[in-house]
């Protein structure tokens, strides 16, 4: 928890409170991952056959993985603008939204076209302020497996030639963005924007000695 700027979540948020009169009202989430797992694991795989050609294609194969899960990052719903006319900073937009006591997830959320419920925020009401706390709301987690594959080729004592190749986000599992937290603007509830690149591989070799 938290109620400094410098520790709002990374979601492109203000770093100015709402209402200077009323510090309480900014305490919040942080930057808060409640869930978050990173998982590791490097195999050696054996070679084929005592002798010959099999033994000699597979041996020296490491095959490597990396595995990334974690929930979203916590974001606040506000409003584009000052519409309480409180003379903000430029390009801040600290004034939040009005919750309207309506449910802010239900059957058809959680999707790229519609995170949450639009239903459930409005604009507050002219020279006023949002009554929804700051960093309420939760976006999308993430989930990457990236993978490995590398040989070692010895050509002397202390000399190695290695070919590796890598696959990030091997999967092409999608990562939703940020969702879009302005009240009263066209795309607000939607994620248009993705959290992480597509698959991605790369070939490499290298020599050491």
């Amino acid at each position: 928890m938290s109620d400094a700027p410098d520790f709002r979540s990374p979601m492109f948020e203000s770093a100015v409170a709402q209402d200077n009169s009323d510090l309480r009202a900014e305490k919040g989430p942080a930057c808060d991952v409640r869930h978050r797992l990173a998982a590791s694991a490097v195999y050696e795989t054996p070679a084929l056959g005592r002798s010959g050609w099999m033994r000699s294609a597979t041996r020296n194969w490491r095959i490597a993985s990396m595995f990334q899960a974690q929930s979203g990052f916590p974001l606040t719903i506000s409003v584009f603008g000052d519409t309480a006319n409180a003379g903000t900073i430029l390009g801040d937009n600290p004034v939040r939204a009005e919750y309207t006591r309506l449910p802010v997830f239900g059957p058809e959320t959680r999707t790229a076209q519609s995170w949450f419920s639009p239903a459930a925020f409005a604009v507050p009401a002219a020279y006023t302020f949002g009554n929804l706390g700051r960093n309420t709301v939760y976006g999308p987690g993430m989930q990457l497996l990236d993978l490995a594959v590398a040989r070692e080729f010895p050509v002397r004592e202390r000399a190695r030639f290695e070919v590796r190749g890598e696959a990030y986000n091997s999967l092409n599992h999608t990562n939703l963005g940020t969702p879009n937290r302005f009240v009263n603007t066209p795309q607000f509830g939607t994620i248009t924007e993705s959290a992480t690149p597509s698959r991605e591989i790369q070939l490499s070799a290298r020599f050491s000695f």
